[in-house]
């Protein structure tokens, strides 16, 4: 899976994989103290004083997904998540 997230490790629940995935896009892109409210992601943008909804400033297009592995009872399931939070239609690429 070359540069994505671990795909060996579990996390507990939707919410702990979005953030992780939330992360690592935000770093990448140069965005900060990602939080979760009101049901979407916010960071501050570059030399940013006010945050940004994740949702409206990525590019689909560019945009890959990210695949993880989310504990649901005794098993793991996979799913690609964009850095919003959303699961990624079967079609989109991922990293």
């Amino acid at each position: 899976m070359r540069d994505s997230i671990d795909s060996s490790f579990v996390y507990p629940n939707f919410l702990s994989a979005a953030g992780a995935v939330c992360q690592r896009w935000c770093e990448q892109e140069g965005y900060s103290d990602r939080f979760y409210k009101n049901g979407s992601w916010w960071a501050f943008p570059p030399n940013g004083v006010i945050p940004i909804k994740i949702h409206e400033i990525i590019d689909l297009s560019h945009t890959k997904a990210q695949r993880v592995r989310v504990k649901h009872y005794s098993i793991a399931l996979s799913i690609a998540l964009l850095p919003d939070g959303c699961i990624a239609p079967h079609d989109h690429p991922e990293i």
